[in-house]
């Protein structure tokens, strides 16, 4: 048969073209899942990040106005605490500084909590929790007696407080998992120096 005289493809041809365009959409179809698994875990650790943000500046602001006296645990480097008992001044009377009822931030009987309250064990208690995805240790931290992260603490929970005098370091890692089950963490630190 001439070229000339041949119409259409032949059925091996046709199988042929059919499997590298199965091929194609095969590897299209991959990359766009890939993609859009990295997005999901990009948009999840942005709204992470915030959240961190968020409860952090919530904490320091709770602490900045406290006393640095009425700071429980007053320990220092090389040991810190996840939880911090506080007094905050509510202004002045008759000369004198009037303080409010007493508050502690921490970590709840269950860890990946982290609440606020004010009266604790009293019939007045009042308890906020703040987040439910504090990681179990710090990021970088393992729960070997070492200090992982090389910041002069070993085997840190996910929220620390380290009191230095009148200023503390305030660290968090939360953490939360992808539709997966991969685990995405975010950690944020600031310093505070109370203020009265």
């Amino acid at each position: 048969m001439s070229r000339l005289g041949r119409r259409g493809y032949t059925l091996i041809e046709l199988a042929v073209a059919l499997a590298l365009l199965g091929i194609l959409f095969v590897k299209l179809t991959m990359i766009i899942s890939e993609a859009s698994k990295a997005h999901r875990e990009e948009s999840a650790g942005m709204v992470l990040e915030d959240q961190a943000q968020q409860v952090l500046d919530r904490i320091a602001y709770a602490l900045i106005g406290a006393d640095p006296d009425s700071l429980n645990p007053s320990s220092q480097k090389p040991f810190f605490s996840d939880r911090i008992a506080f007094r905050v001044s509510l202004g002045v009377e008759d000369g004198e500084i009037v303080w409010g009822d007493p508050e502690v931030i921490g970590l709840a009987p269950d860890p990946a909590q982290l609440f606020w309250a004010r009266n604790e064990n009293t019939p007045d208690e009042q308890i906020v929790i703040w987040t439910r995805a504090v990681s179990e240790l710090l990021q970088d931290e393992l729960l070997n007696g070492s200090d992982d992260n090389v910041n002069g603490l070993t085997d840190e929970s996910g929220l620390t407080f380290d009191v230095d005098g009148d200023s503390v370091t305030i660290r968090l890692t939360l953490v939360t998992r992808t539709k997966d089950g991969r685990s995405i963490s975010k950690s944020k630190e600031t310093v505070i120096t109370c203020r009265n």
